[in-house]
């Protein structure tokens, strides 16, 4: 059942990412919405939960982008690895980890969809893109963590309420 959850909100993330969020630049970027839910995901409900999410939220993204088929996915997987992090309880907090993680994942997704457009054969000027893609998404995508990690919190009682026993 949660998986059926969690594919119906992906894919209305996605749709809502391809079709309207695009109208809405903050610092000349989009707000990556997926990347976010994913990441949100995979820091509330843990790791087990990220390797099946994680991929479904990518290839759900790379359906309705138009990119090629599988960049999302690639770029996406870094995710996965990160929540390690949590599992080392580096950050005390689950919160302040999401907003690094953020962060950083947004950096790596760009990068790594970056390389793959540069091998695939088109022109990257890497510090620009860096400098006005990257960075302001990762700023930008930093706002949409504290509603979104704070409903899947909030959504996630049934976690809280077993680790507590």
């Amino acid at each position: 059942m949660k998986y059926a959850v969690a594919f119906v909100l992906l894919a209305g993330a996605s749709l809502l990412q391809t079709s309207a969020l695009p109208v809405f630049t903050v610092l000349g970027v989009h707000p990556n919405l997926v990347l976010v839910l994913i990441l949100s995901w995979a820091i509330v409900r843990g790791l087990h939960e990220a390797m099946v999410v994680v991929p479904m939220g990518a290839l759900t993204l790379g359906l309705m982008d138009g990119q090629p088929l599988g960049v999302t996915l690639l770029a996406a997987m870094p995710i996965v690895l990160l929540t390690e992090i949590r599992e080392a309880r580096i950050v005390q907090g689950e919160f302040l980890l999401a907003v690094l993680l953020t962060i950083l994942s947004t950096l790596l997704y760009e990068t790594l969809f970056l390389l793959v457009l540069r091998l695939s054969g088109e022109a990257a000027d890497w510090w620009r893109s860096f400098a006005y893609v990257a960075v302001p998404a990762a700023i930008v995508n930093v706002f949409l963590v504290p509603p979104i990690y704070g409903l899947l919190w909030l959504g996630s009682r049934d976690l809280r309420q077993a680790s507590a026993l």
